[in-house]
């Protein structure tokens, strides 16, 4: 705002939501202004105002204009060639962008994704190392003597090699004997 010159009794309130601008992230505008911008040339141009939300966000871009915005004034954007075109006063206003800049623009935000997510990983791992801190430290339990005793096997149990041919495999199996020969 600071660089526009705009101090915050300059915007007006609104209560817009944006999704999907910030990777896993919605935001509210802080405010609402009218611009007028200049679309082209000294030699062909189209003025216009625009209101833009002002939002706090920490991005690779200065503004975004939706498709209201592009649908008012009538704009075909093609994002491969970065070109827009829009009718002006005498003819078609065409408006280009630098390459090496919208490189760099995607690169920052590609950046600053990344590092969203990575907080947001660090968030849920704190989340999940206090969770995990709190469980050591609850009381366990004491055992009953009455649970001990009925998870005690019967007197009347042997055990059976499961491989009675080998003599190195040493794994058995403990079994009834009072068993149904079914």
């Amino acid at each position: 705002m600071t660089k526009l010159g705009l101090k915050a009794e300059d915007l007006e309130p609104n209560r817009t939501i944006f999704h999907g601008i910030m990777p896993g992230l919605s935001c509210s505008p802080i405010g609402r202004v009218r611009l007028d911008v200049l679309f082209g040339d000294s030699s062909h141009f189209r003025r216009e105002p625009i209101w833009f939300e002002v939002v706090d966000l920490s991005s690779a871009y200065h503004t975004l204009l939706g498709r209201p915005t592009l649908g008012r004034f009538m704009a075909v954007p093609h994002y491969a060639y970065l070109k827009m075109k829009m009718p002006g006063p005498k003819g078609l206003i065409t408006i280009t962008s630098d390459y090496c800049k919208s490189l760099e623009c995607a690169r920052d935000g590609a950046k600053l994704a990344e590092s969203l997510v990575i907080a947001e990983k660090r968030r849920q791992l704190d989340r999940i190392v206090a969770m995990a801190g709190e469980a050591s430290t609850a009381s366990i339990p004491t055992k009953d003597s009455a649970d001990e005793a009925a998870f005690k096997p019967s007197q009347e149990t042997k055990k059976v090699k499961l491989n009675p041919e080998d003599p190195s495999y040493n794994k058995y199996v403990v079994v009834g004997t009072r068993l149904d020969s079914k």
